[in-house]
């Protein structure tokens, strides 16, 4: 992959100097710390909140509740976010010429798309470690012990199911000029991976299946789902090599 070392310098840069990093980093810690503070706080807030004489019961939150709404909301938001990060990486390129003067240089198509995969995914993982690091903290103070060995697998889960949702964006970004067009169809596939993983037997091949699995980690089930971690690496692999033989067939 000829040119790797110096596109990828420069892509972690642009994910600097544009606030991607600021920016994925504050939504993800905004979770890391309300999510135990809301658990923790949460009949306080319902009783200055007041309930017309109703007495509403809200058992004591626990440390694997807080740790598995945490993960539970990045899965949701980050998906989004993930979606409208990467959406526009190689199309708004395509649509404004850049790419034509990036791909004319000593670069391979392939190293022009895994610079941006792994900038995109270091951006993301840096804040995923971070916010987790925060929610972490926050529980065993504010709630209770937890598993952090669990924890982290579910962390480790979380993050290949967002490179997963990276790469599927990336693919389609190499495809169409229009960022958005990249992002609504990214989005749709995803979605739709999500809703066939919720169906028993045939979900265990499908990449959301993963989330219930860091969950099933995190409260101390045996049960995992290889087939599900094995599809999502090779649905990875195989969009960010669709994404470089489509810019191999584009007409610049």
């Amino acid at each position: 992959m000829t040119g790797l070392m110096p596109l990828l310098k420069k892509e972690i840069m642009e994910q600097w100097r544009t606030y991607k990093l600021l920016i994925v980093g504050c939504i993800f810690l905004f979770f890391g710390l309300t999510t135990p503070l809301m658990l923790k706080y949460l009949p306080e807030i319902l009783k200055l909140a007041g309930t017309s004489g109703m007495e509403i019961k809200i058992p004591p939150p626990t440390a694997i509740q807080s740790l598995a709404e945490f993960t539970g909301t990045i899965g949701q938001i980050g998906v989004f976010v993930a979606v409208l990060m990467a959406m526009g990486s190689i199309a708004n390129e395509l649509r404004q010429g850049t790419a034509v003067i990036t791909l004319s240089k000593p670069v391979t198509r392939a190293a022009f798309v895994n610079a941006k995969l792994i900038a995109i995914s270091t951006t993301f993982l840096v804040s995923l470690a971070a916010s987790s690091l925060l929610c972490y903290v926050y529980t065993v103070w504010l709630i209770g012990e937890a598993d952090i060995m669990a924890f982290a697998g579910q962390n480790l889960l979380l993050g290949l199911f967002l490179i997963f949702c990276l790469a599927t964006t990336l693919m389609f970004s190499s495809l169409f000029k229009s960022s958005l067009a990249a992002g609504g169809i990214a989005m749709a596939i995803i979605v739709g991976q999500g809703v066939l993983s919720a169906i028993p037997r045939i979900g265990d091949f499908f990449p959301g299946r993963l989330l219930s699995w860091g969950n099933q980690l995190l409260a101390g089930a045996g049960n995992s789902y290889w087939p599900a971690l094995a599809v999502t690496i090779v649905i990875t692999a195989g969009s960010i090599l669709m994404a470089q033989r489509w810019l191999r067939h584009k007409d610049f």
